[in-house]
């Protein structure tokens, strides 16, 4: 974790990358060195107040949309202040993109208006690329230059693309002074809006490289919606329980597939793992992980108990429960389930089995009663995505 960014007294001015900008950039922050701007983590839980303050200056993603990405990386958003100054709520956002989040940058496919968690690294992880979200600081722009480049030095020191974009006409003219250059003439996919700076231009080649590589190995899970995906379940299941473990059909098919959410893990295109959830009064059970035998290396059983368990606590769960074998109890434990104690082993399936429990805290996203309606019709785990009935009323709306 790095500390609040500002300019220490009796320290050197810190300059982006070489090559990175052009020089009236170094000219801009030598000049503005001493003039104290800082760039501060904000205290826990008042990050969303200061953002509710500063939405009146802009439009921003709405509050679901930027919790999840807090969420993932509470470093992405600062307060703008300067000591003895006191001014208009002032706020600072970026996005350090892993390799994913820089492939959908850099195909188009960014919205900041809709960001991702999936794009951006976690707190400490060195970023591919990194997209400047929001910056609503009147009259600071220019003097945010140094501790914006010693922020964005902590967290990739041999440097990486930096993407923003205009978002009034006295911005977009500073950042074309200061040599952004428009992204599409290093990126053709990226969006006409967005600009760019790298150091050197070397760095956008590397970054191809490994976009492709995230396009064939990228990892993502999803709920089974159409028969098609439950045909995809029970295809890794058959590989898994029955091809390799001779398990009987009416023993892996028991009746209870289309009354419970299934999982769908892939590996670029391929799916290769599955779960099952079930929900009853109090609780929720997880059940039937199954990975392919040529994923096992992934890690994709973490992933998908994580995005099970994820699931369960958005949809208001607290209890989770399952059966593990007594041989994989401990994965199940690195997982934060325990061993239900004074309950004896039993056995299915010539195998013995445990019952486990895992205690989640509260979702602050959790859905409730009385939720929006329109909230309450959406497709299973897409409750922020617009769905058909949403649009439904937008059509309506327009043909009024």
């Amino acid at each position: 974790m790095f500390q609040d960014v500002g300019n220490p007294i009796g320290s050197q001015p810190t300059s982006f990358w070489d090559g990175c900008f052009n020089q009236r950039m170094g000219v801009l922050i030598a000049r503005n060195h001493r003039r104290q701007v800082r760039l501060q983590r904000l205290p826990s839980g008042s990050t969303m107040k200061m953002i509710d303050e500063v939405r009146a200056l802009r439009p921003l993603a709405d509050g679901v949309h930027v919790a999840r990405m807090l969420e993932k990386n509470p470093d992405i958003v600062r307060s703008v202040t300067v000591p003895g100054e006191d001014g208009v709520a002032s706020i600072f956002a970026y996005l350090p993109l892993n390799a994913y989040g820089a492939w959908a940058l850099m195909t188009g496919r960014y919205d900041g208006s809709r960001p991702d968690p999936a794009w951006i690294c976690s707190a400490g992880e060195k970023p591919s690329a990194i997209a400047i979200w929001l910056i609503v600081a009147p009259g600071l722009l220019i003097r945010m230059f140094e501790p914006i480049a010693r922020l964005f030095r902590e967290l990739c020191p041999e440097g990486c693309a930096i993407f923003s974009y205009g978002a009034t006409d006295a911005s977009a003219s500073i950042q074309r002074a200061v040599g952004f250059r428009p992204a599409q003439e290093m990126f053709p996919g990226a969006s006409a809006h967005l600009v760019a700076a790298c150091p050197h231009d070397a760095v956008p080649i590397d970054i191809a490289r490994t976009i492709e590589r995230v396009r064939r190995g990228h990892v993502h899970v999803g709920v089974a919606r159409s028969i098609e995906d439950m045909a995809k379940v029970f295809w890794v299941r058959s590989a898994t329980f029955q091809a390799e473990q001779a398990c009987p059909y009416e023993e892996e098919f028991d009746g209870n597939d289309f009354c419970a959410t299934q999982l769908l893990a892939y590996v670029g295109d391929d799916p290769a793992a599955c779960i099952r959830i079930r929900y009853f009064g109090d609780f929720a059970k997880l059940e039937r992980l199954a990975i392919r035998r040529e994923y096992r290396s992934r890690s994709l059983s973490r992933l998908l108990v994580e995005a099970a368990l994820a699931h369960c606590s958005r949809k208001g769960f607290r209890r989770i429960y399952g059966h593990s074998r007594s041989d994989l109890v401990g994965f199940w434990q690195r997982l934060g389930f325990d061993v239900i104690p004074e309950r004896p082993p039993f056995w299915f399936s010539d195998v013995e089995y445990v019952e486990i429990v895992a205690e989640l805290t509260a979702d602050p996203l959790e859905i409730r009663f009385g939720i929006d309606p329109m909230m309450a019709i959406r497709p299973e785990g897409r409750w922020d995505e617009p769905g058909p009935l949403d649009m439904s009323l937008v059509r309506s709306s327009l043909a009024a």
